[in-house]
């Protein structure tokens, strides 16, 4: 393997020699600390390298070991899917702080043999033998009753990837899953390269896992421990997991039933009833995943984005992007006040639906696709003023609400669970015979801001295309690790609301809300149209353009919209789409909380804006009514893949923040 990364790095190295280059524009420093140096003026100029051009096939991975082994994996005759999974695997060795197989899955695959853009969601639900009642003592105890602890049992969810991975594989691999494993499995064996914002995040978690061990939140530390932190890597080091990969091995060669029914599922049934946790072996037998079909919302009028519904938060980037493009944010320009401000009142404006409706479909018996009804998203934008921001969204929203029950419309049912805060309905519909039910909006109300995650997508030869996500949630998980199995808990349950009333509150066997989102977007190939010499009758078909997705918490929406805006409005390459200065709202109302708490709708919340955004920005938000702050980097990772339309081929990148790697072949 590191040949091939020797080679990698002399084949840019060349790249970079240039005979006659032109010089660069002059300069000056404006601050006396030393920086980094400077790109040459190929136009680029948000990016911090280039992207990769790839005929036949592109990975990009929070790792350089994952990314060689997804193309490893694609060399040998696998599909992307094969890939991802290999990927996945690997990833869940070399980056525990974000994922593993303890952990849920979330996928987008564009399968050119069907021309069908597949969804999967691979989330596991809560105990079925606990209560709300166990959770509220859980919180009392250790949260001052206002949230489920972020560690310990009781946010522990079952695990989704490996049912995630089978159900990827049936349908679209190609290889044996031991084979797409192996790699896995070997590292974990022999020792795995940790590079440095990985040890960064290991080291973090080294020091807090200790203290919710000591308070008692952590039933058991001892197995997490000696798995993880005897010591915690350092930058350079060479990690080893035995028990992990004799838990891959298993399930290599036994498959998807070995972690749900097999022996592993005993000893995760067992472990959790040594410690006094909630989870038992029937949880873990009945599991399943599903299929779902991604929503998509058409933008400027060439391009379609596509999330997946709920449980995730995917919606509330198709509803920015549906209140966005009734602005004009090419003529504000990338990074001005006007601009970041339209798109912080439509985040505002979006969470508002995302804390009081997003929720297990299972329960919540919403339709996912009101959201996302244009008269709602017109009314919306007409709400935002570049002006003054939104002094109270979720009213905003009931009056939206209001206004498109007022204008008429067919009668309605109206759900108990679509009862949103026991004030307004999520529209359609209404008749006389519901209007008594609206006759005030009521707020909600914040926290939900951080989670650590993985985001890879690959491509094949063949043009399938994979967007895969996935997550322990908050930091690396719950600090459980079942005896001798190698890997952590997810504390994804942590996301559960605990009010009653609420779409999102814990209930047994429930999947909770869902931060991480993968995502894809499609193109009109208007050039190729007019040398097809399609009709103009005819429309111009979308064509598969990019799939990408960036990690982060809440700000994965943002961080979606903001990608495609950088790329339609502003005009940016796949490159500098991710690495050009991001902002992020922090606040506002979440799905973790009460209905009857206004508290947080009141709060402006705060922008925090990377130095890459002018200062003069920071001046005139801060004068129309924002608090800003800067930060030193955004959290959220990014990986893309995009297709060239002329050339075919596959261009790929992956952001400076984090240890990745784009590559192809």
């Amino acid at each position: 393997m590191w040949k091939h990364l020797v080679a990698a790095g002399a084949l840019a190295l060349a790249a970079c020699q240039s005979i006659d280059a032109p010089a660069p524009t002059e300069t000056r420093a404006t601050d006396a600390k030393p920086g980094p140096g400077g790109r040459m003026p190929t136009g680029r100029d948000m990016g911090v390298r280039s992207a990769v051009v790839a005929p036949h096939a592109a990975a990009a991975t929070a790792h350089p070991l994952a990314t060689q082994v997804a193309l490893d994996v694609m060399k040998q005759g696998g599909s992307a899917v094969d890939a991802a999974i290999a990927a996945n695997a690997m990833l869940g060795l070399v980056e525990p702080v974000a994922n593993g197989i303890g952990g849920d899955l979330f996928a987008i695959v564009w399968d050119p043999k069907t021309q069908t853009l597949y969804g999967y969601n691979g989330s596991g639900r809560s105990a079925k033998g606990a209560t709300l009642e166990q959770m509220q003592a859980k919180a009392d105890e250790f949260m001052d009753g206002k949230e489920i602890p972020p560690w310990g049992a009781a946010p522990v969810t079952v695990p989704g990837t490996v049912d995630a991975w089978y159900a990827l594989h049936a349908r679209f691999g190609k290889r044996p899953m031991n084979s797409n494993l192996e790699p896995a499995i070997q590292y974990a064996r022999n020792g795995a390269p940790i590079p440095e914002v990985i040890a960064y995040y290991w080291n973090r978690s080294a020091d807090l896992f200790p203290k919710g061990a000591e308070s008692g939140m952590i039933e058991e530390f001892e197995n997490a421990r000696k798995t993880y932190f005897d010591p915690p890597p350092r930058e350079g080091s060479l990690f080893r997991n035995p028990d992990l990969a004799d838990t891959l091995e298993r399930i290599a060669y036994k498959g998807r039933d070995e972690f749900y029914t097999g022996e592993t599922a005993h000893v995760m049934g067992d472990y959790f009833e040594r410690i006094g946790g909630f989870l038992r072996y029937e949880d873990f037998a009945t599991h399943k995943g599903e299929w779902v079909e991604p929503m998509c919302t058409e933008y400027r009028g060439d391009y379609k984005v596509c999330e997946l519904p709920p449980n995730t938060q995917g919606i509330a980037a198709l509803q920015m992007l549906q209140m966005l493009e009734r602005f004009d944010l090419r003529g504000m320009g990338y990074g001005s006040a006007d601009s970041i401000m339209a798109q912080v009142e439509a985040k505002r404006l979006a969470f508002a639906y995302r804390a009081m409706a997003y929720a297990d479909p299972d329960f919540a018996n919403i339709d996912p696709n009101l959201f996302t009804a244009p008269d709602r998203s017109a009314a919306l934008a007409s709400e935002i003023s570049l002006s003054s921001p939104l002094s109270n969204p979720q009213k905003a929203v009931g009056d939206v609400e209001m206004e498109l029950i007022l204008s008429g419309t067919p009668p309605c049912e109206v759900p108990n669970a679509a009862n949103l805060s026991g004030g307004w309905v999520l529209y359609p519909p209404l008749s006389a015979e519901c209007a008594d039910k609206l006759q005030s909006a009521q707020d909600a109300d914040a926290k939900l801001e951080d989670g650590d995650t993985t985001y890879l997508t690959v491509a094949d030869k063949d043009g399938m295309m994979v967007s895969l996500i996935q997550s322990n949630y908050r930091g690396m998980g719950s600090g459980l690790v079942a005896d001798g199995l190698g890997f952590m808990f997810q504390d994804r349950g942590q996301l559960f609301s605990l009010d009653p009333a609420h779409p999102n509150v814990w209930e047994p066997g429930k999947r909770p809300f869902h931060t991480i989102i993968p995502a894809f977007a499609f193109k009109k190939d208007m050039p190729g149209c007019q040398v097809r010499a399609v009709p103009i009758e005819m429309a111009c078909p979308f064509e598969p353009w990019m799939s990408f997705g960036l990690m982060g918490g809440a700000m994965q929406p943002q961080g979606h919209v903001q990608v495609i805006l950088n790329l339609v409005d502003y005009d940016m390459g796949l490159q500098e789409a991710g690495d050009a200065a991001r902002w992020e709202h922090l606040g506002g109302c979440e799905p973790t909380d009460n209905l009857d708490d206004p508290a947080c709708d009141a709060d402006l919340g705060v922008i925090e804006i990377e130095g890459g955004i002018p200062e003069a920005t920071k001046a005139e938000l801060e004068r129309r009514g924002y608090t800003v702050k800067y930060i030193q980097a955004n959290a959220g990772g990014y990986q893309a893949i995009m297709r060239d339309f002329d050339s075919g081929a596959y261009i790929a990148a992956t952001e400076m923040r984090k240890d990745g790697m784009a590559n192809g072949y």
